[in-house]
């Protein structure tokens, strides 16, 4: 009886993969399955590394886009009805989400717990033209105070969006391999940058991105 050949690893996992998942990496691998694996691993590993410079952007980016709105609004800008009456149906219902779950979690409904729960969509949505004429004609400066001269609200909110998308690519765990992430790494410190130039350095030593884009499969 001759020795049957053992299946392939990649023909194991397709299961839990998924076979449409496993097409894309055997496809950029020239169908190379050892390759396509180690290029499916390494797209997981650059996500993970790319959690430190977005985490840091979305926690500056919201607290900044606080103070503005709060500089105009007073602390409780959330819950105020000339904010509200601006804000349009997504970002209410996206404020009435949060305190629903902090009411759950039997936590106190206040500016900090809202502004945690808040999503990056919605931070990103508060840099639109729409509010430029209520909060950032007046307020951009004092928000933020590091932007570099000739950098716009209109800068912040195009790059806010474009990390908010690799953000949910990430998130939604889909292949960022073919995208130019060494372009996508530097506007993301940079918009860090102009957010908080101190962390910005604080954080770029830790950062895992560099190292991970010079052993790409």
């Amino acid at each position: 009886m001759g020795c049957q050949s053992q299946p392939s690893l990649a023909s194991q996992l397709v299961r839990s993969v998924s076979a449409d998942r496993l097409h894309t990496y055997l496809t950029a691998a020239g169908f190379d399955e050892d390759r396509a694996l180690r290029l499916y691993l390494w797209n997981i590993q650059i996500g993970e590394a790319f959690h430190l410079p977005i985490q840091g952007v979305e926690v500056g980016l919201r607290n900044a886009v606080s103070d503005g709105f709060g500089l105009k609004y007073g602390t409780q800008w959330w819950a105020d009805t000339r904010f509200l009456t601006i804000a349009g149906h997504h970002a209410r219902a996206d404020i009435d989400t949060a305190k629903r779950r902090i009411a759950s979690r039997g936590k106190p409904i206040t500016t900090p717990q809202i502004v945690a729960n808040l999503s990056f969509g919605l931070w990103t949505a508060l840099l639109a033209p729409s509010f430029n004429p209520h909060v950032w004609s007046a307020y951009l400066a004092s928000a933020f105070p590091a932007l570099p001269p000739g950098t716009s609200r209109r800068d912040i909110h195009q790059r806010a969006g474009r990390i908010g998308q690799l953000r949910n690519r990430i998130a939604h765990h889909e292949p960022i391999f073919r995208m130019n992430l060494s372009e996508e790494y530097r506007a993301t410190m940079e918009l860090l940058t102009w957010i908080c130039p101190v962390k910005a350095a604080w954080l770029r030593p830790h950062c895992r991105v560099p190292a991970l884009l010079r052993v790409k499969p």
